[in-house]
């Protein structure tokens, strides 16, 4: 082998590791490809009680189940229609952001409305 044979070698090497690279970003900017797309679940909230147990909210079409779940079992807990958790969520909405809360309070000690 002469040098012109590593070269090439490193060219093609370096060709496939950039097409691969650039292959794995287009498939994570797609989401994952066809078989995530088309599931029509999605969970809208997850909180883990303890080692391998947690409580999940899992939205399917118009309705959101409340699941019990562990490393062997799913159990359903409750299930809700789904605009039902919408109005759960509206009301616990964020406290203010410090910045706003420091705005309005410097707006009312300088008379602005």
């Amino acid at each position: 082998m002469n040098f012109w044979d590593y070269v090439q070698a490193i060219v093609i090497i370096g060709a496939v590791i950039l097409a691969s690279y650039y292959v794995t970003r287009l498939v994570a900017k797609t989401g994952g490809g066809v078989y995530r797309r088309g599931t029509g679940i999605r969970q809208v909230a997850s909180l883990p009680l303890g080692k391998d147990k947690s409580v999940v909210i899992v939205e399917i079409g118009e309705t959101a189940y409340i699941l019990g779940m562990t490393q062997q079992h799913v159990e359903l807990l409750d299930k809700l229609p789904k605009d039902e958790l919408k109005l759960i969520r509206e009301e616990q909405e964020a406290p203010p952001s410090f910045m706003s809360s420091f705005k309005e309070e410097l707006n009312k000690r300088l008379h602005k409305p």
